[in-house]
């Protein structure tokens, strides 16, 4: 279900979904960039730190043997934490969102009320 979040003094509106979380997932293969403009600095550095560390690895002297397992290695990280970015994305986006002054556009309506429930945010 799609929500609205209001910025009562700029007017801003952003949409976000209760949903799986595309944008957070396939965020970790472009190196973090959306996490920053949602202003999720935190995730969006730990992607950076993991595309860092894939980049080290690939200077290591290892066999072709061990940079085949480093790299099978890095990859199902990733492919983890992208799922796990997934499926919490729009609740780190929301509570964002709560922090920097945004609110819900119809805070008494039930999907709020669905979203505050499944996210665990107070009333």
């Amino acid at each position: 279900m799609k929500i609205q979040m209001v910025n009562p003094t700029t007017k801003d509106i952003r949409t976000l979904t209760t949903e799986f979380d595309w944008v957070a997932l396939l965020s970790v293969f472009i190196f973090g960039i959306p996490h920053f403009l949602r202003g999720l600095a935190m995730q969006g550095w730990i992607i950076v730190g993991l595309n860092v560390c894939s980049l080290v690895t690939a200077f290591l002297p290892l066999t072709p043997d061990g940079m085949l397992i480093m790299s099978i290695v890095e990859l199902l990280i990733s492919i983890g934490v992208a799922i796990v970015f997934g499926l919490k994305g729009s609740e780190q986006y929301a509570k964002s969102l709560l922090v920097r002054g945004y609110g819900f556009r119809n805070p008494d309506g039930e999907l709020a009320q669905a979203a505050r429930t499944k996210w665990s945010i107070a009333t």
